[in-house]
């Protein structure tokens, strides 16, 4: 029962706080020193997107960041890679930690405009993919993660 769900309880919905070490920064100079921004090839994407994967840096703000003060788009590196975007982080926020009210306002709003008795499961699937978009949640992605 939703009403007996303790404020102090949390969804996470699949994101971790994207910051680097100094060692996954000096990698990822490093490593783009080697390049030029005007002239990368996407041989040279796909070595760059090779070596940061295997120091453990993921795709996020983070590294973008880190690459734009370097004269990198991480976004065209990675376009050029063939890489997927990573997913976009939920709405009102950069927090891998979405309040369950949040997910149940969302739900009765969307709900409100709906015959509840008789949805059929495109209207489920419908109402899932808006809410995945709505968190900014991958189609991979694990939905809920519940801790207490």
């Amino acid at each position: 029962m939703i009403g007996a769900v303790s404020s102090n309880q949390n969804m996470s919905f699949g994101r971790t706080e994207n910051q680097l070490s100094t060692e996954q920064t000096d990698t990822i100079k490093a490593t783009l020193e080697q390049f030029a921004p005007q002239n990368l090839s996407e041989e040279d994407a796909k070595s760059i997107v090779e070596t940061f994967k295997e120091a453990g840096i993921k795709p996020g703000k983070a590294l973008a960041e880190q690459m734009s003060e370097l004269g990198f788009d991480a976004k065209a590196v990675g376009e050029l890679a063939g890489v997927e975007p990573p997913p976009k982080p939920p709405k009102g926020g950069e927090s891998s930690t979405i309040d369950l009210q949040q997910v149940v306002e969302f739900l009765s709003k969307s709900l409100e405009e709906l015959d509840t008795s008789n949805l059929d499961e495109e209207q489920k699937q419908a109402l899932f993919g808006e809410l995945k978009s709505e968190f900014g949640l991958k189609e991979d992605s694990n939905f809920v993660k519940i801790s207490v």
